[in-house]
């Protein structure tokens, strides 16, 4: 259920895949904040629905070696994913709350795993839900997914 502390994440997005069986989104019950990249190159990681496949091409990524840090499964989400986070905060923040953990911010900002290009990449502000670019040296929050 939404909210349910669940294989060392809280989830946040459930759905019914093609085989019939529930499937979801968690979100980390911890954060960090790194940069991107520490020189940025370009990685071809511009899926915006699929984070998994964008982590596993990023490279000189302060952010990518936080979220495998956290053991099998965790990435960095993309862009549509972290903005279905965005949405359910409430839920999210209500049970890492009641949980002991990190809320996620209402005022910062969190990187996605989508690449706009060489220098830039996706991240999503925390206090309005709005998407924007910028250098992927530059220092933002991360906080890291797993699907099921």
């Amino acid at each position: 259920y939404l909210g349910e502390d669940y294989l060392g994440g809280i989830i946040f997005h459930l759905y019914i895949g093609a085989d019939g069986q529930q499937h979801g989104l968690l979100v980390s019950k911890t954060e960090s904040t790194a940069k991107w990249q520490t020189a940025a190159t370009t990685t071809n990681g511009n899926r915006t629905w699929d984070g998994a496949y964008n982590t596993n091409l990023m490279t000189n990524s302060p952010a990518r070696n936080w979220v495998e840090g956290l053991g099998s499964g965790w990435y960095l989400p993309a862009v549509d994913e972290l903005s279905l986070l965005w949405n359910a905060r409430y839920t999210a923040n209500n049970a890492l709350y009641n949980g002991g953990n990190t809320l996620l911010t209402t005022s910062g900002n969190y990187w996605t795993s989508t690449e706009l290009d060489t220098g830039q990449a996706i991240y999503i502000g925390f206090f309005s839900g709005t998407t924007n670019v910028n250098s992927k040296t530059t220092t933002y929050s991360v906080r890291a997914v797993k699907a099921f």
